[in-house]
């Protein structure tokens, strides 16, 4: 009985160990050969018990308008985001699935969190996976004021990178002007 109990802890401290350490080389395979999206934000403010402090992102490509307003993809559930780059190299939406595509195609899993139906069209809102940016719990209250500031201001580029791999998409950064917001906040404290 004793062996029983010992092999049974040993299995269990393995699972453990490989559970998060999957999870962690998965996200960290997105981030070296995912495709790199970049998606304009909107502004929010947060903070979560257990994850600590962070910034909430809103997406200006959130929306999806259908000329299908009968389709199937008019489900509340998950969807599959087809995704290309404009002109700028900003993330647009192509067009919104409900069966996984083909791995060839960039399209992030996301879940759409309503519905507007008119007559002959309908607008999904989508609701994606990325969209909180967690920082060490000092400096995300000043993040979180450049970041708000910036994404009122109309003539400020803020924006989230985010590297997209098979349907899963992991933040690398996000960016006001072109320059990580990791910089924008440490020329903050040196101006202080």
């Amino acid at each position: 009985m004793k062996q029983f109990a010992i092999g049974a802890f040993i299995i269990i401290a393995i699972i453990q160990w490989f559970v998060p350490g999957k999870m962690i080389w998965d996200k960290e395979a997105v981030l070296r050969k995912g495709k790199i999206f970049n998606f304009r934000t909107e502004p929010v403010d947060p903070s979560h018990p257990f994850k600590g402090r962070y910034i909430a992102l809103s997406f200006k490509e959130n929306k999806f308008t259908t000329t299908s307003p009968h389709s199937a993809l008019l489900n509340y559930g998950e969807a599959f985001v087809l995704l290309e780059k404009d002109r700028d190299g900003f993330a647009k939406i192509k067009n919104v699935v409900k069966q996984k595509p083909d791995a060839a195609l960039d399209y992030v899993q996301a879940s759409i969190s309503y519905i507007d139906r008119k007559k002959d069209t309908a607008v999904i809102h989508l609701q994606y996976p990325f969209d909180a940016f967690y920082m060490d719990e000092f400096k995300a209250p000043k993040a979180e004021t450049v970041y708000r500031e910036s994404t009122r201001d109309s003539t400020q580029k803020t924006y989230v990178v985010v590297s997209i791999l098979n349907g899963d998409a992991v933040i690398k950064d996000v960016m006001i002007n072109d320059q990580s917001i990791r910089q924008a906040i440490s020329q903050m404290d040196g101006a202080e």
